[in-house]
């Protein structure tokens, strides 16, 4: 019967907007993102950056948190700072965000080094380059893109879309069983992007419990 419905066009029209009007289940994961980027600009010059985050997704609460390799950034040189400086590594700071039932979005920067947790306020958004969106925080984009995408496969979870137009080519493979893509790739031109997700084990530890000894601020506090 699913093959059936996939089949005809209409049919999977159907299925992928019934799909995407569901609510999202609560899945417990734990990831591995790693993001690479090319920017090739007309001088002929190409820029390669590289970086990977550890994600933390329960219930209504997600944790990003930026892999910096031992030695890469001093914890010792950032203390002997000013204790009174406003200094707030945003990069570093883990994202801690959360959703309740009645729909409203927390976010907050959690920082070891200094052991403060800074409450975010909406209109501070763009300044730690968050777009707002709790499903793109969940499902590390949000599933509404999809359906603007052409279904070009499937195997096994793995659901693969693409879409295309003069500008930019874009591919996800989407897990339809944890929702989340495990690839998402884009390339316009010399220009591309690739973000490749590893699934991890969830672990029993909850990082967001260690804040609970963390000094509280707000993110304008370190606005000058």
């Amino acid at each position: 019967m699913r093959a059936a419905i996939i089949s005809t066009p209409s049919g999977l029209a159907a299925l992928l907007a019934c799909w995407l009007a569901l609510p999202a289940a609560a899945q417990d994961v734990d990831l591995l993102v790693r993001h690479s980027t090319v920017a090739a600009s007309a001088d002929g010059i190409k820029r390669s950056t590289e970086y990977a985050e550890r994600m933390v997704r329960r219930d209504g609460q997600v944790w990003v948190e930026r892999v910096v390799p031992q030695g890469w950034h001093s914890a010792d040189v950032h203390a002997q700072a000013d204790k009174e400086h406003k200094h707030l590594d945003v990069a570093v700071a883990a994202r801690w965000i959360t959703h309740d039932d009645a729909g409203k979005l927390r976010v907050r920067l959690a920082s070891k080094e200094d052991k403060v947790l800074v409450d975010v306020d909406k209109t501070d958004f763009a300044n730690i380059d968050f777009d707002g969106s709790w499903l793109a925080a969940y499902h590390l984009i949000d599933p509404a893109a999809l359906k603007a995408m052409k279904l070009a496969g499937t195997k096994g979870d793995l659901t693969t879309y693409l879409s295309a137009d003069k500008a930019r080519q874009v591919k996800v493979v989407w897990n339809d069983r944890l929702k989340i893509p495990v690839l998402v790739e884009s390339v316009s031109g010399a220009s591309s992007k690739k973000t490749v997700v590893e699934i991890k084990t969830p672990g029993k530890a909850l990082p967001w419990l260690a804040t609970q000894q963390y000094t509280r601020k707000d993110y304008s506090d370190y606005l000058d």
